[in-house]
């Protein structure tokens, strides 16, 4: 009830001349005012673009800790295996994440994992094969399926958001830093505070290409946004 996830389809699954890029995936966050999103991860790279809201994008890795204040036209870079937690500080105003995955273990499979404890911790169990699973458990392989088929169905919308309270959302963005405004090496930019490629009276175009923005780069994409005036174009 406190918001949803949904991956879309691969994107040459009804249009062939995208296979190109058919081992990347998109996927939506939307949460609710002041909802937390359940720590999670995936087995991908990641880029993070906030299309509506504000609030606060926190991932972990092996190595630290990243924490960013997010608004409209920010985007974060996020190292594939992250422990990612988000939670929209806003009282009225939904919070929308775009996310584009770059799966690294298996070309075009992109799931999310929860760790033990959350609502979703049989998602951790579909890491491992069936041969493994059935020795483990000791059970068919039939049964392992309709249970994961299951808890898929049932907890992946109802696992991951939760209603914060104001203290805890206080507590996790005052621990948070701002991306920064233009250029830099920090793994969060605000595409829309950078310099428009293209500006006239009619709107304004912003890009961050990989080879100006190195925490682009394990993704090899860039990130774009226009704003175009009322009563204006944008042309092919």
């Amino acid at each position: 009830e406190e918001g949803n996830f949904k991956i879309l389809q691969r994107f040459a699954e009804n249009s062939p001349p995208l296979k190109g890029i058919n081992d990347y995936r998109l996927a939506i966050f939307e949460a609710n005012p002041n909802t937390f999103i359940l720590p999670h991860h995936c087995d991908a790279e990641a880029i993070y673009f906030v299309t509506k809201g504000k609030g606060t994008i926190t991932f972990v890795t092996h190595e630290n800790k990243e924490s960013y204040n997010v608004q409209r036209g920010t985007v974060v870079s996020v190292p594939a295996g992250s422990t990612v937690y988000v939670v929209n500080q806003d009282n009225q105003e939904k919070l929308t994440i775009a996310v584009l995955a770059l799966p690294v273990n298996t070309p075009g499979k992109y799931e999310v994992f929860f760790p033990a404890g959350n609502n979703e911790p049989m998602s951790y169990y579909r890491a491992f094969s069936y041969e493994v699973l059935e020795a483990v458990f000791n059970t068919r392989r039939e049964k392992l399926e309709k249970i994961f088929e299951e808890q898929r169905g049932q907890q992946k919308q109802q696992g991951m958001f939760r209603r914060a309270k104001p203290e805890q959302i206080k507590a996790i963005s005052q621990q948070a830093t701002s991306p920064r405004q233009r250029g830099g090496e920090s793994l969060a930019i605000n595409l829309l505070s950078q310099s428009p490629v293209y500006s006239n009276q009619n709107g304004r175009f912003f890009e961050a290409r990989p080879e100006n923005f190195s925490q682009f780069q394990n993704v090899d994409v860039s990130v774009a946004a226009f704003k175009v005036n009322q009563g204006a174009i944008l042309v092919p």
